[in-house]
């Protein structure tokens, strides 16, 4: 099994998201009470262990030291896409889908989200162990809930979540995190313009994605060339990036309009320096926010 392959990133990023727990709830970027709960048990084991007090400092110090800034990105986009899933639900929503979902809990903490269909697509064996925790959390997944395990290999998207019951025309937002540095450029093409192509007026997706020149190793700092090197050892290259400043071209002729394109400095005016949080933040990644074109 690839390391980032079939429940290892979810559970790896669900016990980053871990960490907000520790903190006083008035410099909290988000609350995720089912974080820890959702993970399997010897993860939870494993996140309780290095979080206890006398460690928690010291692990943190350490990835910081390793991977400056990662952290700070990741806490800070679960924030964001937060914020975007929450105005999508008060404009009004009929459907939600997350694509590599992992262990992802929006579906189960977000207010207002009973009321969306919400599809949530990864691996099959993601998805079988997903639905295991949510069964133990929650006592059965709820019933606007639907898992869907795929085989991205061998399956086609439309084809799976029109099987899932996904809805043509319907108001849709698509969550994509985390996932596009790990795919070829023709999937990431095929997946916006299946997002485009099946979504009604006032449909959306937000994605994260890596600039192209750390992907490339033209720029970005040495400890992301490490982890590419590690990562391409291990199965799991990283494949795909885009340019900032292309970005909405790229998505232009992918049937999507850009609204929003944030990274660091974002990050840092409008969620970190209001609350007094000290924190740095990878300026690699960034998170796009499009909406459907309408047909002219």
């Amino acid at each position: 099994m690839r390391i980032i392959g079939e429940s290892f990133a979810g559970v790896a990023t669900s016990t980053a998201r871990v960490i907000e727990l520790y903190h006083p709830e008035d410099q909290r970027l988000f609350d995720d009470p089912f974080a820890l709960r959702l993970l399997p048990f010897w993860w939870r084991v494993l996140v309780r262990l290095v979080y206890l007090p006398g460690l928690r400092s010291a692990v943190l110090s350490l990835r910081e030291r390793r991977m400056p800034g990662s952290l700070g990105a990741l806490l800070c986009r679960v924030r964001y896409i937060d914020d975007v899933l929450r105005q999508s639900l008060e404009e009004g929503l009929d459907q939600l889908v997350i694509l590599g979902a992992g262990f992802d809990s929006r579906a189960y903490r977000i207010a207002g989200i009973d009321h969306v269909q919400v599809f949530e697509v990864d691996l099959p064996g993601t998805v079988k162990l997903k639905q295991t925790r949510v069964e133990k959390v929650l006592g059965a997944v709820p019933d606007n809930v639907t898992l869907v395990g795929m085989n991205f290999d061998r399956q086609n998207l439309a084809d799976v979540l029109k099987g899932a019951g996904l809805q043509k025309g319907r108001r849709t937002l698509f969550i994509w995190e985390g996932v596009t540095q790990y795919l070829t450029a023709e999937a990431v093409d095929h997946t916006l313009k299946f997002v485009s192509g099946v979504s009604g007026v006032g449909s959306a997706i937000v994605f994260t994605y890596v600039r192209r020149g750390i992907i490339d190793g033209t720029d970005g700092p040495e400890w992301f060339q490490r982890f590419t090197v590690f990562a391409r050892r291990v199965g799991s290259p990283l494949l795909f990036g885009l340019d900032p400043d292309g970005l909405d071209q790229y998505l232009a002729d992918r049937g999507l309009r850009l609204i929003d394109d944030v990274g660091a400095a974002e990050y840092q005016d409008r969620y970190l320096r209001p609350i007094g949080r000290e924190m740095s933040v990878f300026e690699g990644e960034r998170v796009a926010f499009a909406v459907v074109r309408e047909l002219q």
